[in-house]
């Protein structure tokens, strides 16, 4: 019996279509990456643990209210984050970039930054599951980021990621970010990863009133996945077993704890009575069984002016104030310090890798400081205070009140070169809120201010502080340029620094900038913070953070002596 023309096309249309199908659900060949070499990349080691033991208890007094990075916005949601949540790239302690879900950290060097700048490609790893046993693939990214852009879903952190403009993912390992316009700190700004499988089935808007997503996340891509919570104060973690990392190799504990405490002393009766592993900001030494790590913090403190305030335009009283201030030996009185090296004298310091080391500090020079006020007009009086004309040098000065050994300091040194100086104390909502909150800083209710700023591995971060597009208005009452800095040649450092793709160019226009804040004295950092932790004898790899909400960054390779 023959079969007709008909029947032989149909059965090959079949197996044509058979094949087309297959061909679709192939996985590409898997992706080689290329080695490259960039300032931008770190490098990292830890020691191996011979087997999984033991349990850490994390000692801290920042509670989480949403360990989610959609959702997160205090200390403990992004301290609790590093141990629940995988990451595209990861910042070191010292804030260089390393492959986390990436097979490599996408840069124009090695291809996967293109098209000007405006296409990213991330290769991710095919060993990516979720804790609940579901694949990681390309489609959970698009998916987080379609999440973090739509209104209804509440997320707190929208900015930068608002610079895609689509994503594409053809094949399950690949991701293509497809942005708006070249943006210089698109590294800071990947997309995490959602499960879609779970979070599909609600509508956006319910995801942050569902427990199980916000408040305690039941499916998670980190090294660790929440257990159990006891409480609001004690989050129970074990290990995720399918976890998997381009830089990290754990996880190796049985149990991961993370202990809020009500307050220090509570700490600090666990730390004595040996309940805690390691604690978060030391707060006195720990006896024999505990070690202190400390880290130069990403913080620093500062005096800032209020350039809307004739007086402070005067470029020479701007100066004066700053080589008034005897900064090396505030450090030796106020911090207990035996020697300078924590002074700063640029917005970006180290561990920044767009600080530049020659830019000069400006030495303390009270006879500098009298010749500079005399130039623009400011004469000491009999009683010693400048005047001019019936004018007296007044200064209202505005911080929290933790900070009045420090301000004592301040006023005597001004008063020492005839300036009064009026402290104002707030409570930190009142310093730091909204201009229609009645926030001091954004309503310019004040001369000047002081106050510790807190910065990233980006330094995109200094265009919400100086571009002159955000100072504080009725149109951007959240905006944080509280120094009222309206400088042309800043905002065009600024702006090329947010333009620019390599890492020589953008370190290029950051270095103008930071020259430019110094040469006009728009603020005069004093010194940077310190990051402690109270670390157990035989807690192993554990690395505190130049970013002190970082600190477990790699929890994953922590691990105890069994014995």
């Amino acid at each position: 019996m023959h079969c007709s023309l008909w029947q032989k096309l149909f059965s090959l249309g079949l197996l044509l279509g058979v094949l087309v199908g297959v061909s679709a659900c192939m996985d590409p060949p898997p992706y080689t990456p290329s080695p490259v070499s960039s300032p931008l990349l770190g490098s990292y080691t830890a020691t191996p643990a011979p087997a999984r033991t033991g349990e850490v208890t994390v000692g801290t007094l920042d509670a989480p209210a949403a360990p989610n990075p959609l959702f997160a916005s205090t200390a403990g949601d992004f301290t609790l984050n590093s141990a629940l949540w995988g990451r595209p790239v990861v910042f070191d302690r010292q804030f260089h970039v390393l492959p986390d879900q990436l097979l490599e950290v996408p840069l124009p060097e090695n291809g996967g930054v293109q098209d000007g700048g405006k296409k990213v490609i991330l290769h991710l790893r095919r060993d990516l599951f979720w804790s609940d046993g579901e694949p990681i693939v390309a489609g959970d990214f698009r998916f987080w980021w379609r999440l973090n852009q739509q209104r209804e879903t509440g997320a707190t952190i929208t900015g930068g990621y608002d610079m895609i403009a689509d994503i594409e993912t053809p094949d399950r390992y690949t991701v293509v970010l497809h942005l708006k316009r070249p943006f210089g700190p698109y590294l800071f700004y990947l997309p995490y990863a959602a499960p879609e499988h779970v979070w599909g089935k609600l509508p956006p808007i319910e995801l942050q009133n569902t427990k199980t997503v916000i408040q305690y996340p039941a499916v998670t891509s980190g090294p660790y996945k929440l257990d159990h919570v006891e409480g609001t104060e004690r989050y129970v973690l074990v290990p995720h077993e399918r976890y998997a990392s381009s830089t990290f190799h754990g996880p190796y504990l049985r149990r991961l704890i993370y202990q809020v405490y009500s307050d220090e002393a509570a700490m600090q009766r666990a730390l004595q009575a040996g309940t805690v592993t390691v604690i978060q900001g030391a707060l006195s030494p720990g006896g024999a069984q505990m070690q202190q790590m400390t880290i130069r913090a990403a913080s620093y403190e500062h005096l800032d002016f209020n350039l809307e305030k004739p007086l402070l335009q005067d470029l020479r009283v701007r100066k004066a104030l700053q080589a008034a201030l005897d900064v090396c030996s505030l450090l030796q009185k106020q911090l207990k310090q035996n020697d300078c090296t924590r002074r700063v004298n640029q917005v970006e310091p180290p561990p920044s890798l767009y600080a530049d080391p020659s830019l000069p500090g400006v030495p303390y020079n009270q006879q500098g400081a009298l010749h500079l006020l005399a130039e623009s007009g400011w004469k000491q009086g009999p009683d010693g205070l400048l005047r001019r004309g019936e004018e007296t040098l007044s200064l209202r000065l505005v911080t929290t009140s933790q900070r009045r050994p420090l301000v004592e300091t301040i006023k005597q040194a001004f008063r020492a070169i005839g300036i009064q100086l009026e402290p104002v104390y707030v409570s930190a909502g009142k310093l730091f809120g909204g201009l229609t909150r009645g926030g001091v800083l954004a309503s310019g209710a004040f001369d000047l201010a002081l106050f510790a700023s807190s910065l990233g591995p980006e330094p995109d971060d200094q265009y919400a502080v100086f571009h002159s597009s955000q100072v504080p208005s009725v149109q951007h009452p959240e905006a944080l340029n509280y120094g009222r800095v309206r400088d042309a040649e800043l905002d065009a450092a600024l702006e090329q620094g947010r333009a620019a793709i390599t890492f020589q160019a953008r370190k290029a226009a950051y270095q103008r900038f930071l020259h430019r804040v110094a040469e006009q004295v728009y603020t005069v950092p004093l010194y940077s913070e310190e990051n402690r932790m109270l670390v157990r004898m035989g807690t192993r790899n554990v690395m505190p953070h130049a970013d002190p909400v970082l600190n477990l960054w790699n929890i994953a390779d922590w691990w105890v002596d069994s014995n």
